[in-house]
C-alpha cells in the first residue's frame, strides 16, 4: 500500500511535499533572507562580506576599542586586510584604499560609485572599521585625543 505522501509527491512534484510537511509541522520557511535594514553608515543593499584573512575574522568577535589596539599592535595583519580589498574583483563590496594623506574606507556600488566614505589617518583605524564594516557589525570611530 502506498502512501498518502506518494499522491502528492506524484501529483504536484518534491517542492510541494515538502511545503505540505513544513506546514504540517509547522517549521519556519527557510531562504526568506531579507537585506539588513539600512543603518546609519551602511548604504541601502548593504552585504555582508567575505573576510579571507582568517586571524582577522578572529578578532572581529572582540570590542572593537581592542580591534584598534590589536590591528596598531599587529600591522601585518592590518596590511593583510589592505591587500585583501585590493585583490578584490566585484562590486558591490566593501573597501579599503591608501591615498596621500592616510585611507579611505567604504562601499563600491554596483552603479561604480563610492559609499558611505570614513577617511583615517592611520592603517590601524582603518581596517578596524573596514573589518566590522564589512562584517555588517559596525562603523569604528577613533577616540579623539
Amino acid at each position: 500500500m502506498r502512501s498518502p505522501w506518494f499522491s502528492v509527491l506524484r501529483q504536484f512534484g518534491p517542492f510541494a511535499l515538502l511545503e505540505k510537511v513544513r506546514v504540517m509541522v509547522r517549521l519556519p520557511r527557510m531562504w526568506t533572507w531579507r537585506r539588513k535594514t539600512n543603518r546609519d553608515g551602511f548604504p541601502k543593499g548593504f552585504r555582508v562580506q567575505r573576510i579571507g584573512v582568517t586571524a582577522a575574522k578572529t578578532i572581529s568577535e572582540l570590542p572593537a576599542p581592542e580591534i584598534a589596539k590589536y590591528l596598531r599592535e599587529h600591522p601585518e595583519m592590518a596590511r593583510a586586510l589592505l591587500i585583501e580589498s585590493y585583490d578584490k574583483r566585484f562590486s558591490p563590496s566593501s573597501f579599503i584604499a591608501e591615498k596621500a594623506d592616510g585611507f579611505r574606507v567604504g562601499w563600491f556600488s554596483r552603479a561604480a560609485k563610492y559609499e558611505c566614505v570614513k577617511e583615517f589617518s592611520n592603517l590601524a583605524d582603518a581596517a578596524t572599521d573596514y573589518l566590522l564594516f564589512s562584517l555588517g557589525k559596525s562603523r569604528w570611530t577613533p577616540p579623539s585625543d
